[in-house]
């Protein structure tokens, strides 16, 4: 009997960002088991080279360096007019990152991940304009629109009209094996100065203001902030974020550590006080099951995705209030016993988030849609 062929776009995933990261965890588990399917991954020539292995096979548009100028609209473009006739050898297109042709015959699934383009408080542009009406077309013929988070699903839901049997949720994983190590030899041996550690890339909807201006309050005067990311993203954002520190006579207590290898963020999760997540717009929240896997108290703005995410495990404060942030801090040094219960409950709960899971999850999407395409349902 033959095996139903599943294409993955993976055009628009660039190294390095979220999306490449979800796409890789989710191939590795599929290299494993994949569910009775075939799959092949389309990408651009020099991108995802290193999981080119094992059962999944690959096809290769050839595409401008990234940022180069025309390398999004030739992108795009592609998308729209040749993967649909691309696709048409395939059962199913899966796009995982937001865009999904507006016309093809082949029953699409899409995830919609990037709060940026239904949400411009933060970045307000032409391109994001575009963006979503690109969207809001190939939503309107996918099978499936995948959320990982009924919180994301309800905040997109509000710009773009979902019907709700369309709507799918599955959540994202946590890869277990780099937290399995002895916390005694993952401790960081070598500073042992307090600090609240966020990692994320450097962007003005991540709030890193408000972390910073924590300092000014907390009881402790050595607590420092810790920020690991990139901050190619938005230069201009992490000058300001530089020149506030040196106003606030805090930039001796903020470190920019710059993009930090998955290798090594375990140490700087169990080295910190907390984690403090200060963002404005996530449909997840993959830092929270980081921490907790991490046993690292966790203290995040309180937003409805965070909520679903960590439930009663973390410390909320209302978004941009720094000073609620600094008492939430100086509140996990003071009750160590209280901090010590959440995280062992931050455990168990992280342990539901496995990759296996999102995949079993994501697989039973494709087979349901499959199923409906050869009873002949519509769209």
């Amino acid at each position: 009997m033959r095996r139903n062929r599943i294409l993955i776009n993976a055009l628009s995933l660039a190294k390095g960002g979220g999306g490449h990261s979800y796409l890789v965890n989710v191939l590795r588990e599929l290299e494993r088991d994949s569910r009775g399917l075939d799959f092949t991954v389309l990408s651009a020539s020099s991108e995802l080279a290193a999981m080119e292995t094992g059962r999944i096979a690959w096809a290769k548009v050839r595409l401008p360096a990234l940022g180069h100028a025309a390398r999004v609209p030739l992108r795009v473009v592609y998308e729209e007019a040749v993967l649909p006739v691309r696709a048409r050898r395939f059962d199913l297109l899966y796009c995982p990152a937001d865009l999904a042709p507006a016309v093809a015959g082949t029953p699409t699934v899409v995830a919609l991940r990037n709060l940026h383009i239904y949400d411009r408080r933060f970045y307000g542009t032409l391109r994001l304009d575009v963006l979503e009406r690109l969207v809001q077309a190939g939503v309107h013929r996918a099978r499936r629109i995948l959320f990982p988070t009924r919180a994301a699903a309800e905040r997109i839901s509000q710009r773009i009209t979902i019907p709700a049997h369309r709507i799918a949720i599955v959540p994202h994983g946590v890869s277990l094996e780099p937290f399995e190590s002895d916390p005694a030899k993952a401790a960081r041996a070598t500073d042992r100065t307090p600090y609240l550690f966020l990692p994320a890339s450097v962007e003005r909807h991540k709030r890193i203001e408000v972390l910073i201006r924590s300092l000014l309050h907390v009881e402790d005067p050595k607590l420092e902030a810790w920020i690991a990311g990139t901050e190619e993203l938005d230069p201009t954002y992490a000058s300001e974020l530089r020149r506030l520190a040196e106003q606030l006579g805090l930039a001796s207590r903020v470190r920019f550590l710059g993009p930090v290898p998955y290798s090594e963020i375990l140490h700087y999760y169990r080295g910190a006080v907390a984690l403090a997540f200060t963002s404005h717009l996530e449909t997840f929240g993959q830092p929270m099951l980081e921490a907790m896997l991490a046993e690292t108290p966790i203290i995040a703005a309180d937003i409805p995705t965070f909520r679903e995410i960590a439930g009663d495990i973390a410390l909320y404060f209302p978004p941009d209030d720094s000073l609620q942030l600094a008492r939430a801090a100086d509140e996990v040094r003071h009750e160590p016993d209280a901090a010590k219960e959440r995280v062992a409950r931050g455990r168990a709960r992280a342990a539901e988030f496995s990759w296996k899971r999102s995949v079993d999850a994501l697989c039973e999407v494709f087979h349901a849609v499959l199923s409906e395409n050869r009873g002949g349902a519509g769209g």
